[in-house]
């Protein structure tokens, strides 16, 4: 245990077509969150069906795997180009706890290891994606080769199916590749019609093969099928500052730097949890009877909302 801080949590209820009811469901009285690892600047966090939690640390260029107790358990990378190694990383995706992906901004690609920390492969991110490119482009690493793209992917996530989607924050636009690792389609590319997008920060599927995509300049979150279509603009008022999105037992917590909302598409209703912290917020998880809150220097665990 590293320390504890002070901190208030509030919720608001938001019926979508009725009228907003307030409730005090964390008082200044209560114990507050518990420091449970810091970091020199951490980009994003997740946690695996296991409950292992993984932190992206862009400062150290390093992702780091704990325990809900902040005990480190491995770290992968290190600074540099060669596989296996980051500049910057921005995002991890632990998939269903066998594979790995870390969006390698700094390198301008996305990398894949094994449960054990192992390499697996690359696919460089850039203008040089095309849509029915018929090629894998990927490289696994074996012949030492350096594997880098001229984009800067700021987030990743794969379905069940190993569809892998990248939202590269140089061309502010959605890559995705198919279980062969062919790209297939771009959403939201500057030039092209129909765009949607304006600056896209964060991605999350769930499980009915839906992509949400939080679009920080127009302050909302965007619902695509994995075709590529849009299928709504999720129904809710501005979102100042959007940072993160993360799937919870089929709800969305839409993460921004003083809160949290968490969206339940079938209900029609999000609650809005107030973090007052020493630093924005970052990203944000939930395990069992813990919510884990990030920061770029501190990880915080808490009681579950």
């Amino acid at each position: 245990m590293l320390g504890m801080v002070t901190g208030r949590f509030t919720a608001v209820v938001l019926l979508i077509l009725g009228v907003a009811v307030e409730e005090t469901v964390w008082a200044q009285d209560e114990p507050a969150p518990t420091v449970v690892a810091r970091f020199e600047e951490a980009t994003a966090l997740s946690i695996d069906p296991a409950g292992r939690l993984y932190v992206a640390d862009a400062g150290a260029d390093v992702v780091r795997i704990m325990g809900r107790d902040g005990t480190e358990r491995a770290v992968l990378g290190g600074a540099g180009t060669r596989a296996g190694q980051f500049d910057r990383p921005a995002d991890v995706d632990p998939t269903n706890g066998q594979t790995l992906w870390v969006a390698d901004a700094g390198n301008g690609r996305v990398q894949r290891f094994s449960e054990e920390g192992l390499y697996l492969e690359a696919l460089p991110v850039g203008p040089a994606f095309r849509e029915g490119r018929d090629q894998r482009a990927l490289d696994d690493g074996r012949d030492g080769a350096t594997v880098r793209g001229a984009g800067r992917p700021v987030a990743v996530a794969s379905t069940s199916g190993d569809e892998t989607f990248v939202l590269d924050g140089r061309e502010d636009a959605v890559l995705k590749w198919d279980d062969q690792r062919r790209p297939e389609r771009v959403l939201g590319a500057r030039g092209r019609p129909g765009r949607t997008l304006e600056r896209p920060v964060a991605l999350a599927l769930d499980g009915t093969r839906r992509l949400y995509v939080a679009d920080q300049a127009a302050g909302a979150v965007f619902a695509f099928d994995l075709f590529g279509s849009l299928m709504k603009r999720l129904p809710i008022s501005h979102l100042p500052d959007l940072r993160a999105l993360t799937i919870h037992r089929k709800r969305l917590w839409i993460v921004c730097s003083g809160r949290v909302y968490v969206w339940a598409p079938r209900r029609g209703v999000t609650t809005v949890h107030e973090v007052d912290l020493s630093a924005p917020l970052v990203d944000a998880a939930r395990r069992g009877d813990d919510v884990f809150l990030l920061t770029e220097r501190h990880l915080y665990r808490r009681p579950s909302w």
